[in-house]
């Protein structure tokens, strides 16, 4: 049997041209490329920015399938493949020339009324009001009420979210591979009434952080996972930890990070 590649890009010229030339160049060495999610694969390729690996990864559901970018958009911090490179990416691919990086996930399981269920997530959650109003929320750490926060809203993010919504957000930068998650606020308001934590907090990731929604059980509330945004009404609490999931991605430069910290945002 062939060996079977998945490549997932995104709805512009230059990831199409990208497809389509990383697609020639495997089955040139004899592989098999699919368009779709295939869990036999050995590996996935996500073409275009962070947005587009993010939708590879969610629409996959987290697989032990490793992950590699190939950067087509702006940013790209999850995409280590510059276009010009991705002869030698599969060169060095199949010398076995790469470490296979082992990312952390952060699962919330989120309580209704008459739900319940959890999300995963590679970056980031957000929690934040559906209007303009402000939000309240108690906030617990393994059990122990840590504050009652009023403001636009908190970001629950991963060390490899860390420099994504969180680092806007005024947030610490996170080496990928450090054990924790990070709760972030969002404009919190200071007043005689309400008192937060302005800065960031870091969570051991032995922790389980609760969030507890003080709004009229009706009012809507946005839930942030990734990106991906849905709305909820009668929410009884949010429950954060450590999911027992991991990312697998391929790393081909083991200074990548640092390199990319310095290229991205310096």
């Amino acid at each position: 049997m062939k060996r079977l590649i998945n490549i997932f890009f995104n709805d512009n010229i230059k990831s199409l041209e990208a497809f389509i030339k990383t697609k020639e160049l495997f089955e040139k060495r004899g592989f098999e490329v699919s368009e779709t999610f295939k869990e036999e694969a050995e590996l996935s390729i996500c073409i275009g920015g962070d947005g587009a690996f993010l939708r590879g990864v969610h629409n996959s559901d987290f697989p032990k399938v490793p992950f590699v970018g190939i950067n087509t958009g702006t940013l790209g911090f999850f995409q280590e493949i510059s276009f010009d490179k991705i002869e030698k990416f599969i060169d060095d691919y199949i010398d076995g020339k790469y470490i296979v990086e082992k990312i952390r996930l952060l699962e919330c399981t989120l309580k209704t009324n008459d739900i319940i269920f959890s999300n995963k997530c590679l970056n980031d959650f957000v929690i934040k009001s559906n209007s303009s109003e402000i939000i309240h929320l108690d906030v617990y750490i393994d059990d122990n009420h840590l504050e009652t926060f009023a403001g636009d809203g908190l970001i629950i993010s991963t060390p490899s979210g860390s420099t994504a919504y969180n680092m806007s957000a005024g947030g610490s930068i996170m080496y990928p591979t450090l054990r924790g998650f990070q709760l972030t606020p969002l404009a919190p308001i200071f007043s005689k009434v309400y008192r937060t934590i302005s800065n960031s907090l870091v969570i051991p990731d032995t922790s389980t952080l609760k969030i507890v929604p003080l709004e009229n059980q009706h009012k809507k509330i946005s839930f942030v996972a990734d990106g991906i945004e849905k709305d909820y009404t009668d929410v009884s609490y949010f429950e954060f930890k450590k999911s027992r999931f991991k990312l697998y991605k391929l790393v081909f430069n083991e200074n990548w990070y640092w390199i990319n910290m310095k290229d991205k945002f310096l």
